[in-house]
């Protein structure tokens, strides 16, 4: 069984990306299994294609019957991971996104490391970081 949280993680950056791609991919599944409506009405160009992207081993560990364990088992592993807060000026497009989420997931060795990017007007100009109850202001 491929562990689906890695295969997520993969190329996904931010708390809210991970908290929309889990949501599409749910939804996904839980038409294919139990549904017949079609995934190109609902789902925009963009998660179709991140659907696509996934390995073709990842959709053999899912079955109607443990769909909702598989989704309740990733959402507690998600809820272990500690975030990396991190307070800019402006919001960063989706390159800028996984350029730092690369760089701090090679900085902080935890290949699992999830940004939560939230906007501060008040910092002067660079970053505030947030990690594990500590904030440190580096405008």
């Amino acid at each position: 069984m491929i562990d689906a949280l890695n295969v997520i993680l993969k190329d996904t950056y931010t708390l809210t990306m991970l908290q929309h791609r889990l949501r599409i991919l749910k939804s996904y599944l839980l038409r294919v299994f139990f549904g017949a409506q079609s995934d190109r009405q609902i789902l925009s160009p963009e998660d179709l294609n991140w659907l696509k992207s996934l390995p073709e081993g990842f959709y053999q560990s899912f079955i109607k019957d443990n769909i909702y364990t598989i989704f309740d088992n990733l959402e507690e592993q998600i809820s272990q991971l500690p975030p990396l807060t991190i307070y800019l000026t402006f919001e960063p497009d989706e390159e800028t996104t996984a350029k730092v989420g690369q760089f701090a997931r090679k900085t902080f060795g935890i290949p699992a490391l999830l940004l939560d990017i939230k906007i501060n007007r008040e910092l002067i100009a660079g970053c505030a970081l947030g990690w594990k109850g500590v904030l440190r202001d580096f405008s």
